[in-house]
């Protein structure tokens, strides 16, 4: 039985280890906003000029991608929201997109 529960307590800790919603892009954070349907990114170091954060959305039936807004580095900050017709979406990770 213990081997069983150490087996599943490792797989938990390594599937939050490599969730995508824990990647971060090097030089940049980011915060979940609305219930963990969007995702604000700010980035201090990085190329210089302007990003996009792009969201990983779900909703249980399928997964996308969603752009955010216009950021700039040591600036203005990337908001991407997911939406979908049906089903509840979330956001699982994001990536920044660099223009």
């Amino acid at each position: 039985m213990r081997r069983i529960v150490a087996c599943v307590a490792v797989a938990i800790a390594a599937t939050a280890i490599a969730s995508p919603a824990q990647a971060q892009e090097r030089g940049c954070y980011e915060e979940y906003l609305r219930d963990g349907r969007s995702v604000e990114v700010f980035c201090d170091e990085g190329r210089p000029g302007r990003f996009r954060a792009v969201a990983h959305c779900s909703n249980g039936l399928g997964t996308w991608g969603q752009t955010g807004s216009i950021g700039r580095v040591r600036g203005a900050s990337s908001v991407a929201v997911c939406t979908s017709l049906l089903g509840y979406p979330r956001v699982d990770g994001y990536h920044v997109y660099w223009l």
